[in-house]
C-alpha cells in the first residue's frame, strides 16, 4: 500500500472519551495490520476481552472483531467491523490514544486528519 492511510482522533459520539478512527478501507488487501504494528511498537499483549466481546460467535454473527490489548501504558481495544476500524481506551484514555497516535504517525504510513469535535456531540 503506497498511499498514506488517513486516521483521525475524535470523541466518541455524545461523550468525551477519545478514539482513533481509521478512515481508509482497513479490509483492503495489503492494508497493514494495525494490531501487529501497535503490538510491536508498544510491547503489547493481547488478552481476553473483559466483557467477552472477542467471542467467535460475535465475530461470525456481526462481522465484528474485537481485540483487547495491554501494554505498559495501559489497555486499548481494537474494534474491527464492516464500518471501520476504531481504537479506544476506557482507562488513561488521553495518554493511551496519544501513544497510538505516536505509533501510527511514526510508521510513515499514516497521516492524521483534522476533526471538528462539535460534529460528535
Amino acid at each position: 500500500m503506497s498511499k498514506a492511510i488517513r486516521f483521525r482522533i475524535r470523541p466518541v459520539y455524545h461523550g468525551s472519551e477519545l478514539l482513533v478512527e481509521i478512515m481508509d478501507d482497513h479490509r483492503e488487501e495489503g492494508f497493514p495490520n494495525i494490531g501487529l504494528i501497535l503490538r510491536d511498537a508498544l510491547g503489547a499483549t493481547q488478552l481476553r476481552h473483559p466483557e467477552g466481546l472477542d467471542d467467535p460467535h460475535i465475530a461470525m454473527s456481526q462481522d465484528r472483531y474485537f481485540g483487547y490489548w495491554r501494554y505498559p501504558g495501559g489497555h486499548y481495544e481494537i474494534d474491527d467491523d464492516i464500518w471501520g476500524l476504531f481504537i479506544s481506551a476506557k482507562v488513561n484514555n488521553t495518554a493511551v490514544i496519544a501513544d497510538v497516535e505516536r505509533v501510527l504517525t511514526g510508521t510513515g504510513h499514516f497521516v492524521k486528519e483534522p476533526v471538528d469535535f462539535a460534529q460528535f456531540k
